[in-house]
């Protein structure tokens, strides 16, 4: 391999490899930002899933930000919905999850 192939290749193969601790990494961070936080709740959230009563910052942890961008993110006098590239997560005008479902 020549020099310019692998000053290609290298910063490609870190960004691959960002990508792929992205979502560990964050629920850890957040986590640990969150010590108030259950045991049952974090574990859940380690594992990327959902439970009802869950707060808008405990989803942002388990599955990240919200696809703001998309037409169906909506906010109303009953509650919110975020929606993510294949589920809308729905909640009550506390900020708790009601349910959850796929688009």
């Amino acid at each position: 391999m020549n020099k310019n192939t692998l000053q290609i290749l290298i910063p490609l193969f870190l960004l691959a490899l960002q990508a792929c601790e992205s979502q560990p990494v964050r629920r850890a961070e957040m986590i640990a930002e969150h010590p108030e936080w259950d045991e049952e709740t974090t574990s859940i959230i380690q594992e990327g899933y959902l439970k009802k009563g869950m707060t808008q910052e405990q989803v942002k942890a388990a599955w990240g930000r919200p696809c703001w961008m998309c037409t169906g993110t909506t906010k109303g006098d009953w509650g919110e919905a975020w929606e993510y590239q294949t589920q809308v997560v729905f909640f009550n005008t506390q900020g708790q999850v009601i349910r959850w479902s796929k688009k």
